[in-house]
């Protein structure tokens, strides 16, 4: 009679730090192209060609604001990709 072999279970896939940084980039570019837009509209507000702005008073008033936000996201997003590329399989701890 002859044994029947033992199947294994598959292991874990394990997610690498790569692949979380070019997740979240990819989720991170719809941000900033929208905090982008939102520092477009409050200009135009300013320079009188478009409607209203949602938010009047405060710090978010201010298209300077929405446009270093908008900048700092974008940056952020091309570290992410640079650090997700090809060569970067370093296996995500914890």
């Amino acid at each position: 009679m002859r044994r029947a072999a033992r199947v294994l279970p598959p292991e874990p896939e394990v997610v690498t730090a790569a692949e979380i940084a070019a997740g979240a980039a990819s989720l991170l570019w719809p941000v900033a192209a929208m905090v982008f837009a939102l520092a477009v509209w409050r200009l135009g507000q300013d320079l009188g060609l478009t409607a209203r702005f949602f938010i009047q008073d405060g710090p978010l008033s201010h298209w300077q604001v929405w446009l270093a936000l908008a900048i700092s996201l974008g940056a952020a997003c091309m570290w992410l990709t640079r650090r997700g590329g090809p060569g970067n399989d370093s296996r995500a701890t914890g």
